[in-house]
């Protein structure tokens, strides 16, 4: 993916570059150098003239203003990447804790789809058919199709480490297999419920 300078102006620019006394060829530097941390990449978006730009390059990383909107500005990515980290965690709590429970009243009736918990109106129901009538007491069959939770339980504990190395994979698979047919057993169970 190649940036262009155009890519770079936004309406904060402006503002972030001022406080650190930056012109606008230094905060492309800047943006394009976070982008992919390319020295000699980033001088060239930036549009900076000259032959040797890698002594151009490190004479502006050098810079203390730079140095200072470069901290700053990771800084600002950091705290973006906690709030998403963060609220990606709880996405994934409420994934895997939702319960069928959830989309039912009382007397045993699905709800409204537009009552449902967003969990499961934006990721654990794949698929919903409805068959009007298709009971012999005139009520509506309702066949739900759920997203695997256990894969994604799977690639999230791969990604945090908590499955061992390719060595144990058999290991895990084993485990995993096991849980997957629990899952899917109880999953069976909740569904004849309807």
């Amino acid at each position: 993916m190649s940036m262009q300078p155009s890519d770079l102006v936004v309406a904060d620019v402006a503002l972030w570059a001022m406080r650190y006394r930056l012109t606008l060829q230094q905060a492309i530097f800047v943006e394009a150098y976070r982008h992919d941390f390319d020295p000699v990449k980033a001088l060239r978006i930036a549009g900076f003239p000259g032959r040797n730009g890698k002594a151009l390059a490190m004479k502006l990383l050098n810079q203390r203003n730079i140095q200072a909107a470069l901290k700053a500005r990771n800084e600002e990515l950091h705290c973006r990447a906690e709030e998403m980290r963060a609220a990606v965690l709880k996405w994934t709590r409420d994934l895997l804790e939702a319960d069928l429970d959830d989309i039912y009243d009382e007397s045993n009736q699905l709800k409204p789809v537009a009552e449902w918990p967003e969990v499961w109106r934006k990721g654990l129901v794949r698929s919903l058919k409805v068959d009007a009538g298709a009971d012999n007491s005139g009520r509506n069959r309702v066949k739900l199709s759920l997203a695997d939770r256990l894969n994604f339980l799977e690639l999230l504990m791969r990604h945090l480490g908590m499955l061992g190395p390719r060595i144990k994979r058999n290991e895990d698979r084993k485990l995993l297999g096991a849980a997957r047919a629990a899952q899917m057993s109880a999953d069976q169970v909740a569904l004849r419920k309807l």
